[in-house]
């Protein structure tokens, strides 16, 4: 956690960052899934155009964890065939989301996580360490990630907080304190952290924007 005093400075320039609201909440359990792994250091162009290509062309054949699993076997498991499974489903070639999305469909199979009711419930009760480590290339911003897709108060610590929080209060920030530091900030400023994580990183992505 961070000190005092340095959490009084994050707080300062959280204040004065503009509230802007994003109040997106997974209404699919397989779209749910796809962005996961589509969603973290991806342009925003490109998560949006790969969710059209899903929809447009693969929605009425993958309705389910069943459905998905079915065209997951279709393409073998090695960097060729996760290039074909990613250009089917999102129309690029990003053979490493799809060989992370195999691995984030066999994790919520041997949970029994099988529909959006049950993968709510496993945001609600779970915690990063009982995600973090379990599939290779998703680590605790993707979680964070997929947890408030599915409705949690919590913020995601990818490059843009990480880089805010740092430079409010002057040194390198891991994952883990970044998430209690700004859950703390919102809390004293009377804000949701989703609401307050979206603001950091509209803000964060203006200024990269500008440079």
């Amino acid at each position: 956690m961070l000190e005092e005093k340095e959490l009084a400075k994050l707080l300062a320039r959280c204040r004065a960052v503009p509230l802007t609201q994003n109040e997106y909440v997974a209404t699919d359990f397989v779209v749910a899934l796809l962005e996961t792994v589509m969603d973290y250091q991806n342009a925003t162009t490109t998560v949006q155009r790969a969710g059209r290509h899903f929809e447009d062309n693969r929605w009425d054949e993958i309705r389910t964890l069943d459905d998905l699993e079915r065209v997951l076997e279709r393409f073998p498991a090695d960097r060729d065939g996760n290039d074909a499974l990613a250009k089917y489903l999102w129309g690029y070639h990003h053979w490493r989301r799809a060989q992370e999305l195999r691995g984030l469909v066999g994790y919520f199979r041997e949970r029994n996580v099988t529909d959006l009711g049950a993968l709510r419930a496993w945001a609600v009760a779970s915690t990063s360490d009982d995600f973090v480590g379990h599939i290779k290339g998703l680590g605790t911003a993707v979680y964070h990630g997929l947890v408030m897709r599915l409705g949690v108060e919590t913020v995601k610590p990818d490059v843009h907080i990480l880089r805010f929080v740092a430079g409010a209060i002057g040194r390198p920030v891991d994952d883990l304190e970044a998430v209690e530091a700004l859950e703390e900030v919102a809390k004293r400023l009377g804000l949701s952290p989703r609401t307050l994580d979206w603001s950091l990183w509209e803000y964060q992505r203006a200024l990269v924007g500008r440079r």
